[in-house]
């Protein structure tokens, strides 16, 4: 028996089958851009993964140009105390000079005198006995006096010739002296140099990596987001690949809490702070001018430690640790607060300039900065001021309160010198 149907039944049967047809082909579709941004979401979790490996090779590196800045800085500094010395010496050989000028001043009347009396018997020698037989006693006082005047002007002569040889000696030492002195000025600025370089790449190495690996993440939440709005429409067929997907986020979030904890390890410091008494180099040469519970001019007990050194000299952090604060605070110049960890901070103050970054981890002997050409703020009180140098301020706490570092140094606060 054959079916008839109407045309208006055709025509919703073939609609009915066209809307099935376009709805598989509209799920179709949206699996496969589901597909897409599934493996955007892979090739940006790779480039993460290589991204942060970058950042722990960048890490050796950084370990590695640290190394490198502790050993220029110890350069450096053993430079600055060979020019200290040298410069010692010059003051010792000018004051030697300056002496024996004196010597040699207070001495011209007493040759003048001399040189004028030989002068005189030159010129009107005592009479011969055999031309003048009547004026023998002319003739006596004469070969007198020359035979008393002749032998002192030869010993006088003789002394000064011996000091003028010494005067050329001592302006010959000088001479040298400055000569190498500029020599250790001139290898001291090309030491410099290469300092600056070394902290520029660690710095440029540390927001490099970072930078992209924010980028990568970003991009990875912005194709979950996007990813999960299409799982919303897709519930029913997309369901195991949502269980997969979890699993995945879990594994990549176990490796990346691991890497992070790998990271940090490397960024802790060798040494526990309370163990590293007795083993600390100080930060700078110099004199030490005030120590810990010392009283200043105004009767006020230090808080910390005060280092007179020379212009321009090179600081060095004393201990690992993570940089908290870097720059201008006050009146106190230029500031270093260093975090070593244990409840510790260590504060530098007084510098001309900083070179680490708030964050920035460093290890021992690297440089923070340098001094400046004169007495910095925090240090224009009692008897300081009057030595004219550039003083560094160094202060331990422990929590909040301020400790004696006196135990920390080696040999002490005998000098500060490495």
């Amino acid at each position: 028996m054959k079916t008839f149907r109407s045309p208006v039944a055709a025509a919703l049967l073939a609609f009915t089958a066209l809307a099935a047809t376009c709805e598989a082909a509209r799920a179709e579709a949206q699996e496969q851009q589901l597909e897409t941004i599934e493996q955007q979401i892979e090739s940006a979790r790779a480039a993460q993964a290589r991204i942060a490996a970058e950042i722990a090779a960048a890490i050796e590196e950084q370990d590695s140009v640290a190394a490198r800045l502790v050993a220029i800085s110890q350069s450096i500094q053993a430079q600055e105390a060979t020019i200290a010395e040298s410069e010692a010496e010059l003051g010792r050989l000018a004051a030697a000079r300056a002496g024996l000028l004196v010597d040699l001043g207070e001495k011209q009347d007493v040759l003048s005198e001399l040189l004028a009396g030989l002068q005189r018997l030159e010129q009107n020698p005592p009479p011969a006995l055999v031309v003048e037989p009547n004026d023998i006693l002319s003739a006596l006082r004469g070969a007198m006096l020359l035979g008393t005047i002749v032998p002192e002007l030869r010993d006088e002569a003789d002394r000064l010739v011996a000091e003028l040889d010494r005067l050329k000696q001592l302006e010959a030492r000088i001479a040298e002296r400055k000569a190498s002195v500029a020599g250790e000025i001139a290898r001291l600025e090309a030491a410099r140099g290469d300092l600056n370089a070394l902290v520029a790449r660690k710095r440029d190495l540390v927001a490099r990596g970072s930078a992209d690996l924010e980028n990568e993440k970003a991009r990875i939440a912005a194709l979950g987001e996007k990813a999960k709005s299409l799982k919303q429409l897709l519930a029913g067929i997309a369901e195991e690949r949502k269980r997969a997907e979890a699993e995945r986020s879990a594994r990549a979030a176990a490796e990346e809490k691991e890497r992070l904890r790998q990271e940090e390890l490397q960024r802790q410091p060798r040494m526990e702070f309370a163990a590293a008494k007795g083993k600390l180099a100080f930060p700078a040469q110099g004199q030490i001018m005030r120590r810990y519970g010392e009283k200043d001019g105004l009767g006020v007990e230090a808080q910390g430690l005060m280092i007179a050194t020379r212009n321009g000299a090179q600081v060095t952090t004393p201990a690992d640790g993570k940089v908290e604060f870097a720059g201008p605070f006050r009146s106190y110049g230029q500031v270093l607060i260093l975090n070593p960890g244990g409840g510790y901070r260590v504060l530098l103050a007084g510098m001309k300039n900083v070179t680490p970054v708030v964050g920035e981890f460093l290890r021992a002997g690297e440089p923070v900065g340098e001094m400046g050409d004169g007495p910095a703020s925090v240090t224009l009180f009692g008897e300081v001021v009057t030595d004219g140098r550039p003083v560094l301020y160094i202060e331990f706490r422990n929590s909040s309160e301020a400790i004696d570092s006196g135990p920390w140094w080696i040999g002490g606060l005998k000098e500060a010198r490495g």
